[in-house]
C-alpha cells in the first residue's frame, strides 16, 4: 500500500510503501496493540482505505490518530472507528520517498 499525504508524517512520508498484515475479524479483540499503525476504511468514504495510529480501544470502538494532528482528519473529528472498519496492521516499511526519488 503506498502512504498519501502527511497525516502519519514523520513516521511515513507520502509515496511511502508499506505491508499491511490483514485483520482477522475472528480473532480475540484486541488482537493488535495500542500504539500500532492500522490501515482502516474510512468511516464516511467507506470506499477509501486510511493509515494512522491506533490511540485506544473500548470494547468495539477504536480511536485512530495521525502522528501529525496538523495535517490529519481522525477520531479528533470523527469520533471512534468501529472495529469492523480495521483491514489491517502496517508491519513494514518496503520503500520510502526518497528511495523511490533516485
Amino acid at each position: 500500500m503506498q502512504v498519501e499525504g502527511y497525516s502519519m508524517w514523520p513516521t511515513l512520508k507520502p509515496k511511502d510503501r508499506v505491508i499491511v498484515r490483514p485483520f482477522d475479524q475472528h480473532a480475540a479483540f484486541p488482537a493488535i496493540g495500542i500504539g500500532a499503525i492500522v490501515v482502516y476504511l474510512h468511516p464516511q468514504q467507506p470506499s477509501r482505505q486510511v493509515i494512522k495510529r491506533l490511540h485506544a480501544v473500548e470494547d468495539t470502538q477504536l480511536t485512530i490518530l495521525g502522528d501529525c494532528p496538523d495535517a490529519s482528519t481522525d477520531s479528533r473529528q470523527w469520533g471512534c472507528v468501529p472495529k469492523e472498519c480495521l483491514v489491517g496492521e502496517v508491519v513494514a516499511l518496503v520503500t520510502t520517498a526518497s528511495e523511490q526519488d533516485r
